[in-house]
């Protein structure tokens, strides 16, 4: 039988050559052991870690499986080490959805997403965008996902023939990168070090600084939210977070399946067999119901009425409400729906109350409606958005009305331009305030 020492040596060995999360009960299997002394190990060699300071690994569980990664804060160190071209403004996310993908390829989203842990839509919309992620074909599976590929240009960049050849970058042998004697490298690598220092002792200095900035927008339908929402989080560098989406999605759904979006019982039974996801982008938000894209089919007059239907219900409410909160916990985002700023986020950075007058929004829905080529008449539309307004008002659970905090804005005959620029003055008073963040040149 091996001893501890002879084990973990056999542990760490497996590890670095699985590359890729293991199984933990295949692990087990290969080092003929049980699968309670392979926790034993385990957590040995996880602490083992985490008091060498000079360790650049970590120890990570995913479900049951374990693999060795990199630690997160040598993520810039390392770029300045491999260096290509193409990656050095990209983050350690970024990098580590590339080596997934890399390693894996071909690979799905939701295979990426079992690896890191969290949602990695985004990051991916990113390196696409970048050239250095392709999509070729789609499995012939319910949702048809999508199969991701490094690029030839990411192979390029590291002077490969192959993905084959990236174990070196994959295992990071930092023994092997130790006695790396390049001067200049050396040189970035120290000034490097002291600007971190510098940052830690001034995030030490402003512990009450909040790390994240949450803008919350209500309003009526039409008033144009989701417009300065999307145009907010651009100028800010920030996500933007279109939950009325989800209610879309999970109406459609429910008139696809022939149900009655205003049925608590019916709507329940459904949501217990729903899985719904959102992948954040740059370039707008994707929407997710069951694997299936619904993104382009939520935008009609008939989801509209159900979705207003279906997010009164508050087992619907709750659903949704529970992903949002869990977002905005995590990275600053924009949202923008009826009730962000009193029922979902009370504790929002910022908060908006959009408005315009009925007739003004009616008639911004009903030119969107001839843009898109849609059949309908300005007076079904108006009488549809009272409609929507009085049920959003009248709700029992969050309705819709202006948080006492929150800033009024209305839209009524002015550009988005000037609309947008008063609310960036705005959040920047107000945010000051609330953060206590000294202004900055």
């Amino acid at each position: 039988m091996l001893s501890d020492v002879e084990a973990l040596v056999l542990l760490e060995a497996f590890l670095f050559a699985a590359g890729d999360p293991i199984e933990k009960t295949k692990l087990a299997d290969l080092m003929d052991l049980s699968t309670q002394r392979l926790d034993l190990l385990l957590d040995q060699l996880k602490r083992r870690y985490q008091i060498d300071v000079h360790s650049a690994l970590r120890l990570s569980e995913i479900n049951d499986k374990v693999a060795l990664s990199t630690k997160a804060e040598l993520g810039e160190s390392l770029s300045l080490l491999f260096d290509p071209r193409n990656r050095q403004d990209l983050s350690q996310a970024s990098y580590e959805v590339l080596a997934v993908i890399a390693y894996s390829e071909p690979v799905t989203r939701s295979e990426i997403e079992m690896v890191r842990g969290v949602n990695s839509d985004s990051i991916v919309s990113r390196l696409i965008e970048r050239g250095l992620v392709e999509q070729r074909g789609t499995l012939d599976v319910p949702g048809r996902p999508g199969l991701l590929y490094v690029s030839e240009l990411f192979l390029a960049d590291f002077g490969l023939k192959s993905t084959q050849d990236l174990e070196a970058v994959d295992l990071l042998m930092y023994d092997e990168v130790s006695e790396y004697a390049d001067e200049e490298t050396e040189r970035k690598l120290k000034k490097l070090s002291e600007e971190n220092s510098d940052r830690k002792l001034e995030e030490t200095e402003d512990h009450d600084v909040k790390e994240t900035l949450v803008i919350a927008i209500d309003g009526p339908s039409g008033a144009g939210k989701s417009t300065l929402a999307r145009e907010l989080a651009s100028r800010l560098s920030i996500l933007f977070l279109d939950t009325g989406a989800m209610y879309r999605a999970l109406a459609l759904k429910a008139l696809r399946q022939g149900l009655n979006p205003a049925d608590e019982a019916e709507i329940q039974q459904m949501l217990a067999a729903t899985d719904l996801d959102v992948g954040l982008a740059p370039d707008g938000q994707r929407t997710f119901v069951d694997g299936i894209e619904f993104t382009q089919d939520i935008r009609t007059p008939a989801v509209s009425q159900a979705a207003s239907d279906i997010s009164a219900l508050s087992v619907c409410r709750h659903f949704c409400v529970d992903l949002q909160r869990a977002l905005a916990d995590r990275q600053s985002l924009v949202l923008d729906g009826r009730d962000i700023g009193t029922y979902v986020l009370p504790q929002a950075t910022v908060k908006f109350f959009v408005t315009a007058s009925l007739e003004i929004r009616a008639r911004r829905r009903y030119e969107e409606m001839l843009q898109k080529g849609e059949n309908g008449n300005y007076e079904d539309v108006l009488l549809d958005m009272q409609q929507r307004d009085y049920n959003d008002s009248n709700r029992a659970l969050a309705p819709t009305k202006q948080a006492e905090d929150a800033i009024l804005i209305d839209t009524s005959g002015r550009s988005v331009d000037d609309l947008v620029e008063e609310m960036l003055d705005l959040v920047k008073k107000r945010a000051n305030v609330n953060l206590n963040v000294p202004d900055r040149d």
